[in-house]
């Protein structure tokens, strides 16, 4: 235990009564066993004992306000002096000893280990050569002695339990404020954690509604627009290319009720491959000529990956048809490795920075990639196009179960 936890434990009243009960107890006794009393005598027992009294009270305090054992020590050097000059003046009591005690228990507060031990044994050699000064003999000290040294082990023991005991306490109560900090911290980190799942979840429903709606939205309106610049030339391919906004409209419908139904992301559904087919089929509706090109065998990977694989093809479609004034879009699946998919889409448009300009697609894409650490590269060369190179791990251990990207 350390001196400062000592001084916090045995800094109160409590031991100053103790120490005020064993010395007033010492100083009654003699009393009761003097024949006469003498007034000289009494006089200086209650001179010495109210300077060992107030020492042993304010002196106390202040060498248990100084961590420094000299201090410490010092308090003894000058107590067991006034202490033997009870002892000696009470002469023959047999309880004379009870004066000298409490510094036993001082002892085991301010001091520790070696300087505790010669203290005490200071303390045992004073009382054992004052029965000898009075006149008791070596034999009376040595028949006495034991019984001090009883006295003192007593209170080394009982002292020391009480140190422990009160080091426990104050050890469980650091304990219940610091799970009373953690708990509190705990509590923050959990308000802050909903914020950010919150946040989170808005920017998954803004990605998904931009990639989703916005994408049959952007398709409605370039079938529609197909179909007004060929309606008087061409009735029935204009009849056809609203048919096509009619099914965009009900696939649209379809993302948003499965949206709304459930509040997540529709994972993708059935063989990757054919999806993907179908989105670029809408391309090819639009006057643009799509390709999609398969590298290595098909292999499974998870719907997380999947979904983010069919929003890129759907954002790379759509940046295409915005920007690019493109004839041509090649999308390419490369299955070669086992443990990842690389997904290559790349068009002749005009390219330029207006093609990689930080939209809302795009960051939407950049935060799928992250999120399953996989790697995205977008580059767009003046007069060479767009494209968009994503390599993303087959699978993500989020328990779902796997799809099948073959047809």
């Amino acid at each position: 235990m350390t001196k400062d936890n000592q001084q916090s434990i045995f800094a109160g009243s409590g031991i100053h009564l103790a120490f005020s009960v064993m010395v007033l107890a010492a100083f009654f006794t003699m009393l009761s066993t003097v024949q006469e009393i003498s007034i000289p005598l009494l006089t200086a027992t209650l001179v010495i004992g109210v300077i060992y009294l107030g020492i042993g009270i304010y002196g106390y305090q202040i060498a248990l306000a100084h961590t420094e054992t000299s201090y410490r020590i010092l308090y003894f050097l000058i107590q067991i002096p006034l202490g033997m000059g009870l002892v000696f003046l009470d002469g023959q009591s047999g309880f004379d000893f009870l004066a000298l005690l409490p510094l036993v228990g001082h002892s085991v507060i301010l001091l520790q280990g070696v300087w505790r031990q010669i203290i005490n044994a200071l303390l045992l050699i004073s009382y054992a050569f004052l029965i000898v000064l009075v006149g008791g003999g070596w034999q009376i000290a040595w028949a006495n002695a034991p019984v001090f040294l009883a006295g003192q082990i007593f209170i080394l023991v009982f002292t020391q339990m009480a140190l422990n005991e009160e080091k426990a306490k104050r050890e469980v109560q650091q304990l219940v404020h610091d799970l009373e900090n953690a708990n509190q911290r705990l509590r923050q980190y959990a308000l802050q954690a909903e914020e950010l799942a919150i946040t989170r979840e808005r920017n998954r429903l803004a990605r998904e509604i931009h990639d989703g709606l916005g994408h049959h939205l952007t398709a409605i309106n370039i079938q529609i627009r197909a179909a007004q610049a060929v309606l008087e030339r061409d009735p029935q391919k204009a009849v056809y290319l609203l048919n096509k906004a009619e099914v965009l409209t009900q696939h649209a419908l379809h993302d948003v009720r499965q949206s709304v139904a459930a509040l997540r992301a529709p994972l993708a559904e059935g063989p990757l491959i054919p999806q993907i087919q179908q989105i670029l089929d809408a391309g090819n509706s639009s006057g643009i000529k799509t390709t999609l090109n398969i590298i290595g065998t098909p292999h499974t990977v998870s719907p997380q990956v999947a979904l983010t694989l069919l929003r890129a093809v759907q954002e790379g479609l759509n940046n295409t048809l915005k920007h690019s004034h493109a004839t041509e879009l090649r999308v390419t699946l490369n299955f070669e490795s086992p443990t990842e998919i690389c997904l290559t889409i790349q068009d002749n448009g005009i390219g330029g920075v207006a093609s990689t300009q930080n939209g809302f697609g795009l960051l939407g894409m950049r935060e799928r990639v992250a999120q399953l650490n996989g790697q995205l590269d977008i580059q767009s060369v003046e007069g060479q196009g767009f494209s968009i190179r994503m390599v993303l791990p087959t699978e993500v251990n989020y328990g779902q179960n796997k799809n099948h990207v073959g047809g």
